[in-house]
């Protein structure tokens, strides 16, 4: 990996002797975070006995978190010497394999568009290593986001400049994350893999979106379960073992069906069509002028479930957000209708108990397509920041117990 900063983990922590009381919640008790936990932003959740450390476990990338810190705390503790970013994140000493989160790739001279979405509450920072791209009259290689914003001006040649195919930069794997530290070190990474550009790569990528439907005049139908269903939301590092072991915990999220599958499919099977490994967040991809018709049904146990589009043109009563658009578990299904007259990449989240349900991986987006960016992409692209707490969210035990499995 090139020009991969070399930010060492263990530098400037304290030792686990090294402790500050903080009080929690509850006057009568109190949690101790050592500094170390306190540099790394770490706070205290839950009262009295339920008292636990967050250590900003939450930030991810497209449901997915590759823990740095959490790992560097293992070896240390299991008498391995501290490694660097850079050894953690590729591998070196371990041979683990490629990061958990999208690794998005081209070809030196493919023109990328690199669209970013960022969920709440933490404010993020978009930055790729090795290219620049144009913002107006600036040049830019980091974006700030703040909660529920969208920056989708991100576009350059892969390894070359923004306006420029000639090679610049080069083929090789590049980082991009989050520039708030204590983010990147709890999962807020991922590579942008550029290959040459004689390279045999196929015609689409999988994570890249998929291919725009629908046009002006035309409407799109599609049809979406709410389910709670197992995903691979982190790998878990464990000293003596060679490799990252995945770690299924269950999320909510929309899952799009086949219209002849959409009124029986039950929860079991709407949660089979989906691989835990690789499952990205809903991504509805259409052309300027498409009308789209969205049908909710919602599989889940307890929460209810609506769908609120941002961006698209719609009247009052196709909002997503009225008590009548809000399904409940086993409840009649909704249908609106939204006309995407705007280009853009557009937020598409539930809102019938948003903290919750958005909070667990209910969202996606709306993207919606000119004619002339149609034929100047070569590589389309979209990444979702966003937060949870990993350990209310992964069911984990209080700190000093073991993780359940």
């Amino acid at each position: 990996m090139r020009r991969l900063f070399a930010w060492v983990l263990a530098a400037g922590c304290g030792t686990a002797a090294e402790t500050a009381h903080v009080d929690s919640a509850d006057a009568t008790s109190a949690f101790s975070l050592t500094a170390e936990q306190i540099r790394f932003g770490c706070m205290v959740m839950g009262e009295g006995a339920a008292a636990h450390a967050m250590c900003n476990h939450g930030h991810s990338l497209n449901f997915r978190s590759e823990n740095l810190y959490a790992r560097h705390l293992l070896e240390v503790a299991a008498g391995h010497p501290a490694e660097s970013e850079a050894e953690l994140m590729m591998g070196e000493a371990h041979g683990l394999p490629d990061p958990l989160t999208p690794v998005l790739e081209a070809r030196v001279g493919e023109r990328v568009r690199i669209r970013v979405v960022s969920y709440g509450p933490s404010m993020h920072d978009f930055h790729v290593h090795g290219h620049v791209w144009r913002d107006g009259e600036w040049w830019r290689d980091v974006a700030p986001l703040m909660p529920a914003e969208v920056y989708d001006g991100i576009e350059f040649f892969a390894g070359a400049g923004a306006e420029d195919p000639t090679p610049r930069a080069g083929p090789g794997d590049w980082m991009y994350h989050c520039h708030v530290e204590p983010h990147i070190a709890s999962g807020m990474w991922g590579l942008l893999r550029v290959h040459p550009a004689d390279a045999k790569v196929p015609e689409r990528f999988p994570v890249q979106l998929p291919a725009p439907v629908g046009g002006p005049g035309e409407t799109v139908d599609v049809w979406l379960v709410a389910a709670e269903v197992p995903l691979v939301v982190a790998r878990e590092f464990i000293p003596g073992f060679s490799e990252l072991i995945g770690m299924e915990r269950p999320a909510r999220v929309y899952v799009p069906v086949a219209a002849d599958a959409f009124e029986s499919a039950t929860a079991e099977e709407v949660a089979a069509t989906v691989n835990p490994e690789t499952f990205q967040p809903l991504a509805i991809v259409v052309r300027q002028g498409t009308r789209i018709r969205t049908h909710l049904r919602n599989a889940m146990a307890e929460a209810p479930v609506s769908l609120h589009p941002h961006g698209v043109a719609y009247p009052v009563t196709e909002d997503g957000s009225m008590p009548e658009d809000v399904v409940l578990p086993g409840g009649t299904p909704v249908t609106q209708e939204w006309l995407a007259d705007t280009p853009g990449t557009w937020p598409l989240h539930d809102h019938a108990r948003p903290v919750e349900n958005v909070t667990r991986g209910l969202f996606g987006a709306l993207v919606v397509v000119s004619p002339e960016e149609e034929t100047r992409i070569v590589r389309d692209y979209l990444v979702i920041f966003h937060d949870y707490d990993m350990d209310w969210f992964m069911g984990a035990a209080p700190t000093g117990q073991p993780h359940p499995h």
